[in-house]
């Protein structure tokens, strides 16, 4: 009852805000996109959860006379993406573009391949179907027609084999059931990641904590669950569900037990449990590949790095010394050391002891590593390709 209160809760919000943005089209521009930097140099979005908001709730209430702000909705998801989300495809833009593509708009085509033309991700998740909703001819016609300097990139992209009206229709229809219009007919998981969208921590928890007891208690589910509450905040309940993941037994490969032991380690340190974290790292060592030069030489990099990364959370220096030089012990063998921050770990941890002759060995090896990185790029550029018939 909890959950089914506060997705009530939600949807009063998302309407009253969509009601507000269709009294006023002046508020519309609290909605835009409007980038706001971090210290570390990130692009952020100071509007993208207001308007999330109102783009949700228009998937539950749709209305002809609503394209207009549909399309300066898409339009600010694509300058999001631009300036912001250099990689990957999430529901805010794919989202925006359906309900656009609903009104079956040939004018809208270009507006689709701006979207799909952001980045590789998009390029590959965004689909040209939102283009030929209007009818594959129709949307033909406006491209021959148009001075678009995209125009033959499009007509490229379009098959007439294989992009049919029917194609459409049954892709159209996919996405119908992808974005229901009633909110009941979305899964408890979407709620949750839309709710963290905008900021409804606890929401958010409740609604993922109400998916996975509708599903079998696999390692997959335990993985989606844990992952999202470690995202939100909720760091020890994560470890409690990766210690239930742990416990489940997986031979699909040698490493499997080892690899989730290691997120456990991970948790509990982002916890402030030295303890916990210390226990499952010694777990690992028993649960490790004996070879750490082979296929999964990865699993030994990473094992390392987390040692490394506890030497600053120990109790006492003595702790962290013991660490310390238990995880140089651990480095020795392993190949490829330019890999996964490991070194960087090691060097670190040598700096928060301030052992000087430690710091200079990382240091060396470093250097070592960054040029066994660039030999190894390098042989990998003039490597003949695979199958090439040789030169006479």
């Amino acid at each position: 009852m909890i959950t089914e209160n506060e997705q009530e809760r939600l949807l009063q919000a998302l309407r009253r805000d969509l009601d507000r943005a269709r009294q006023n089209p002046d508020i519309w521009a609290d909605l835009a996109f409007t980038a706001a930097h971090t210290d570390e140099g990130r692009v952020l979005d100071r509007n993208r959860a207001a308007r999330f908001k109102v783009l949700w709730a228009l998937q539950y209430d749709r209305d002809d006379r609503d394209l207009p702000l549909l399309r300066f909705l898409l339009q600010q998801q694509i300058s999001y993406y631009r300036q912001a989300v250099p990689w990957g495809l999430a529901p805010d833009l794919t989202l925006a573009g359906f309900l656009v593509t609903e009104h079956r708009q040939v004018q809208d085509v270009w507006l689709h391949w701006e979207a799909k033309n952001i980045s590789f991700d998009t390029a590959l998740g965004y689909s040209i179907f939102h283009l030929l909703t209007p009818g594959v001819a129709a949307t033909l016609d406006a491209v021959r027609t148009s001075s678009h300097p995209d125009r033959d990139r499009v007509l490229g992209d379009i098959h007439p084999d294989r992009h049919t009206d029917a194609a459409v229709q049954d892709w159209l229809t996919q996405q119908q059931e992808r974005f229901p219009s009633d909110p009941a007919d979305e899964s408890w998981q979407t709620w949750a990641h839309h709710a963290a969208r905008l900021g409804e921590r606890e929401a958010s928890r409740l609604f993922m904590i109400r998916w996975a007891e509708g599903q079998p208690r696999t390692e997959t589910t335990l993985n989606t669950l844990q992952f999202h509450l470690a995202q939100l905040g909720y760091v020890p309940e994560a470890v409690e569900v990766q210690k239930e993941a742990v416990a489940i037994g997986d031979s699909s490969w040698s490493g499997a037990k080892a690899s989730k032991l290691l997120t456990l380690v991970r948790l509990q340190r982002q916890a402030g449990n030295f303890p916990g974290a210390f226990q499952a790292l010694a777990e690992i060592e028993s649960a490790l590949p004996p070879d750490k030069q082979g296929f999964e030489q990865g699993i030994w990099r990473h094992f390392v790095k987390e040692y490394f990364l506890l030497v600053p959370a120990a109790p006492d220096r003595p702790t962290a010394r013991r660490l310390l030089t238990a995880s140089g012990r651990h480095l020795q063998g392993i190949p490829r050391l330019w890999m996964d921050g490991v070194l960087d770990a090691a060097l670190a941890a040598a700096e928060h002891l301030s052992d000087s002759d430690a710091i200079h060995r990382y240091q060396a090896l470093r250097q070592t590593a960054q040029c066994e990185r660039d030999e190894e790029i390098r042989q990998a550029q003039h490597r003949p390709a695979s199958g090439a018939a040789d030169t006479p």
